[in-house]
C-alpha cells in the first residue's frame, strides 16, 4: 500500500518522543524545580503520548501506513514511519513508561536524587520511542545509540554499588560493539539501496529477494544486523551483564527486561526483508537464538536466586524470539515480545513478593521418570490435539516449513505438559485438567498466530522461501528441542548420575562464559 507523505497525522507523532525529552530538558535546566512537578509533568506527558499513539494507531490500522516528511539534509535527518509494527511497539513503550514513572515516584520517594532519576528515565523512554517510530535509517541508528547511553546512566545511578558499576561497564562494552556493527550495517544498506528511507529499503530488499539478485553488501549488512540484535538481547556468550544488573533500582530492571532487551528483536523484524536475503543470517538467528533459549532455560532451574532466575528467563525468551525470526515467524515473535514485556514488567515491579510467591507456587516437578511408552503416547496425544485444533480453525499447518517447525516445537512443549500432568498415579481429575489445559494452550497459540498476522499484516516480512542449508538448521533445531524435552522428562532418574551432577555445576555457573568475560575485562584494565 502506498505510503502517504505530506498532510497526514504522522507529523503529530513527533509529540510522543519529543515531549518527554522536553520535560527532561526543562528539569535539568531547573526550569522545573520540584521533584513532584517533574513527576507530574512526566506522568501527564506519558499518559497523553499513550492516548495519542492509540489514536494514531487506529488511523494507521484503518487507513494504511504513513510517513512524515524528512526533517534534515538530503537523506540524513529524522522522519517518523507509522505502520502496524511501529504503532504497536509505541503502545507498549508509552504504557510501560507510564507505569514505570508512577512506580518510581513511590519506589524512590525520599531519595535526594529522585529528580535526576526521572530526567534519565524520561530521556531513555524518549530515545526508545524515536527508535521504534523511526522512518529513516540514520534516525534509527542514532536513537539506538542514544537509548543505550541513556540506559547506562540509569544503570550507574548508584555509583557506590561496585557490582552495579561492574555490570554497567560490561554492558557498555557489549553495547558499543553493537553500535559499531549497526553503523557499518547502516552505511552498507545506504550504499547498496541508495536510500535511507526504511520503507524504500524494505521494498528494495523484497524486490532483490524475489529476483534472486542479492547484493553482497546487503547480505553482509543482514549478518551485522543479526549480530547487533544478539548483542542487544543478551545472547550467549555476551549475557553475563544481564545477570548482574540486579543492584540497579527496580524500575530500571523492569525497563531493561520488559523493554530494552526487546530492541534486538525489533531490529531484526524491522529489517526482515533484508535479513531474508542472507542464508547465513537466518542460520545465525536459528543457532544463536535456539542455543540461548535452551541454555538459559536449563541454567534457570539451577539457580537459587529468584532475580537471577528471572534474568535467565528473559534471556531464554529473547533467544526463542530470535529463533522465531530465523524461522520467518516475525508476527508471532512480535506478539510474544508484547506478552513477555507485560509479564516481565509485572514480575519486576512486584519483586517485593516474588520470592514468597515462587516458594508457595513453584512449578510442579516430576517425582519419577515417565515410562518411554507413556512419553510416546503423550507425544501422540499432543499431535492429535494440534491437528484437531488446527482443523477446527481451518488452519493448514503444513503450508510453510518455518511455521511447521515452530508449531512442532510448541507441540513438544505441550507433550511435556501432558507428561507432567499424567505422570505417576495422577488422579483422573488432574489428567482431565491437564488435557483441557493443553487444548486451551494450543487454541491460544493458534489464535495468537492468526491475530498477529491480521494485526501486523504487511508491516513485517513473513516466512521466506527456505533453501537446503536453512532447512537443515531448522530440522536440527527441532530435533534438539525434542531431545532436551526427553532429557527433562527423564531427569528424575538421572539426578544421581555423576554426568548430570557435573552438568548441573556447569549450568549453574553459566558454562563459565561470564567468568571468561570478567577475566578479559580485568586483563584489559591491567594492560592499560
Amino acid at each position: 500500500m502506498e505510503i502517504l507523505v505530506a498532510g497526514n497525522p504522522a507529523l503529530i507523532g513527533y509529540l510522543a518522543p519529543l515531549s518527554l525529552a522536553v520535560v527532561a530538558l526543562m528539569a535539568s535546566l531547573n526550569l522545573v524545580r520540584s521533584v513532584n512537578l517533574t513527576f507530574q509533568l512526566g506522568r501527564a506527558v506519558s499518559a497523553g503520548s499513550f492516548a495519542l499513539m492509540l489514536a494514531l494507531g487506529v488511523v494507521t490500522l484503518t487507513s494504511g501506513p504513513m510517513a512524515s516528511p524528512l526533517v534534515g539534509i538530503d537523506d540524513i535527518g529524522i522522519a517518523l514511519r507509522l505502520d502496524a509494527l511501529s504503532v504497536m511497539m509505541s503502545w507498549l513503550v508509552t504504557l510501560l513508561g507510564l507505569l514505570l514513572i508512577q512506580f518510581s515516584r513511590n519506589y524512590l520517594d525520599g531519595d535526594p536524587r529522585q529528580k535526576l532519576f526521572f530526567i534519565r528515565l524520561y530521556l531513555t523512554v524518549s530515545a526508545v520511542l524515536l527508535m521504534v517510530l523511526a522512518g529513516n535509517l540514520w534516525q534509527l541508528t542514532l536513537a539506538w545509540i542514544g537509548m543505550s547511553l541513556a540506559l547506562h546512566e540509569l544503570l550507574v545511578f548508584y555509583p557506590e554499588r561496585s557490582r552495579a558499576m561492574r555490570a554497567a561497564r560490561k554492558k557498555f562494552i557489549v553495547a558499543r560493539l553493537g553500535d559499531a556493527g549497526l553503523i557499518v550495517a547502516a552505511v552498507l544498506i545506504a550504499q547498496t539501496f541508495g536510500t535511507t528511507d526504511l520503507g524504500m529499503i524494505r521494498e528494495a530488499a523484497a524486490a532483490a529477494l524475489a529476483s534472486g539478485d542479492i547484493p553482497v553488501n546487503a547480505a553482509i549488512a543482514a549478518i551485522l544486523i543479526v549480530i547487533v540484535a544478539a548483542l542487544k538481547s543478551a545472547m550467549f556468550p555476551f549475557h553475563g551483564w544481564l545477570l548482574e544488573v540486579m543492584e540497579t533500582p527496580t524500575p530500571v530492571s523492569a525497563l531493561l527486561h520488559a523493554g530494552l532487551l526487546n530492541a534486538g528483536i525489533f531490529l531484526v523484524v524491522r529489517f526482515g526483508e533484508l535479513v531474508f536475503l542472507s542464508t547465513p543470517a537466518l542460520i545465525l538467528l536459528i543457532v544463536l537464538g535456539g542455543f540461548t533459549a535452551i541454555f538459559a532455560s536449563s541454567s534457570m532451574i539451577t539457580q537459587t536466586s529468584v532475580k537471577v532466575s528471572l534474568a535467565y528467563s528473559s534471556m531464554a525468551h529473547m533467544g526463542f524470539m530470535l529463533m522465531l525470526c530465523g524461522f520467518g515467524a516475525h508476527t508471532v515473535a512480535i506478539m510474544h515480545l508484547i506478552a513477555h514485556s507485560c509479564y516481565k514488567a509485572h514480575a519486576f515491579l512486584s519483586s517485593g513478593s516474588i520470592i514468597e510467591y515462587v516458594r508457595n507456587t513453584g512449578a510442579q516437578k516430576l517425582d519419577t521418570a515417565p515410562h518411554p511408552i507413556s512419553l510416546l503416547v503423550n507425544m501422540a496425544v499432543s499431535v492429535a490435539v494440534f491437528v484437531g485444533v488446527a482443523t477446527a480453525l481451518g488452519i493448514d499447518i503444513t503450508k510453510r516449513p518455518g511455521e511447521t517447525a515452530m508449531i512442532t516445537i510448541f507441540m513438544i512443549a505441550v507433550a511435556y505438559l501432558l507428561v507432567k500432568g499424567n505422570s505417576g498415579k495422577a488422579p483422573i481429575q488432574v489428567i482431565g485438567r491437564t488435557m483441557l489445559m493443553a487444548t486451551l494452550v494450543t487454541a491460544a497459540f493458534f489464535a495468537l498466530e492468526v491475530t498477529a498476522e491480521a494485526l501486523l499484516g504487511g508491516a513485517v516480512a513473513v516466512y521466506p522461501p527456505l533453501n537446503a542449508q536453512t532447512m537443515v538448521a531448522i530440522v536440527l533445531t527441532v530435533a534438539t528441542f525434542g531431545i532436551v524435552m526427553a532429557f527433562s522428562a527423564f531427569l528424575p532418574a538421572l539426578v544421581n548420575r555423576p554426568a548430570w551432577q557435573a552438568l548441573y555445576v556447569h549450568l549453574k555457573n553459566g558454562l563459565y562464559a561470564n567468568t571468561l568475560f570478567d577475566r578479559f575485562i580485568d586483563t584489559f584494565r591491567l594492560a592499560r
